[in-house]
């Protein structure tokens, strides 16, 4: 028997059940400092972590959403969430530069007036599963990518991550050689099982973002009046945790 209830064929056929259990834990703390002696910023880190019995799940439609793996094994299915950033910190700023106010005339009007401000974000990458498609399942999960990678007999979730930054192991982000085609358990010595390898067991790329804003104030002879010019920068380093 192929199927859950016998005579149902997996192609034509749909069950659709809420479950699944989830845990998720966080430390967050953060630094401000309001605003004075033309500086103002705020600093917040997370900590968190998330696991669950239903990772890679979807949302929506008429039908649900779907389950990679074994949708009957909660243990199978037990894992990081892939929405988590394990480590975050974000510090937004406003910075006056000092200038020549006191000094009038054009100097003050060039020289003074500037601010820097922006905001800049550090975090890890995103939890990945290493996901297969497995036309030979006995239990009809064939179409691409609901179901897992099997791990080679001499691997383990552990062993799949390689090490270095991600420029250097771009070609070879995890260890291919860790995965082979799952265990047959058909009579026909065809059908085989479900893949065995972890939930988010790779970390997908860290991101280092700055955004930076430099403006110009220039006030006019009236004094609730003022110019301003605003030049902004977004740009993401090529470096890595």
């Amino acid at each position: 028997m192929r199927v859950p209830i016998e005579g149902l064929d997996p192609q034509f056929s749909t069950l659709i059940e809420s479950a699944g259990a989830s845990w998720y834990n966080a430390l967050g703390a953060s630094l401000s400092k309001r605003f004075s002696h033309g500086l103002q910023f705020l600093a917040s880190y997370t900590l968190a972590s998330a696991l669950e019995t239903n990772p890679g799940y979807t949302t929506g439609g008429f039908s649900g959403g779907g389950r990679i793996g074994d949708q009957y094994s909660a243990r199978a299915n037990y894992g990081f969430d892939n929405f988590v950033r394990p480590q975050r910190l974000v510090v937004s700023y406003v910075w006056q530069v000092p200038g020549f106010t006191a000094a009038g005339g054009w100097r003050t009007k060039v020289l003074g007036g500037w601010s820097v401000s922006g905001v800049t974000t550090f975090q890890n990458g995103q939890r990945l599963t290493i996901v297969d498609t497995n036309t030979l399942n006995a239990f009809g999960i064939s179409s691409t990518g609901l179901d897992r990678a099997q791990l080679a007999p001499n691997c383990s979730n552990r062993n799949v991550p390689t090490a270095g930054n991600v420029t250097s192991r771009i070609d070879n982000y995890f260890n291919a050689s860790c995965f082979t085609a799952p265990a047959v358990i058909g009579s026909d010595g065809m059908a085989t099982g479900f893949g065995n390898s972890g939930n988010g067991i790779v970390s997908g790329p860290d991101q280092r973002n700055f955004d930076i804003a430099v403006t110009k104030r220039i006030r006019l002879h009236r004094e609730n009046q003022a110019l301003e010019f605003r030049a902004e920068l977004q740009f993401a380093l090529k470096l890595f945790f």
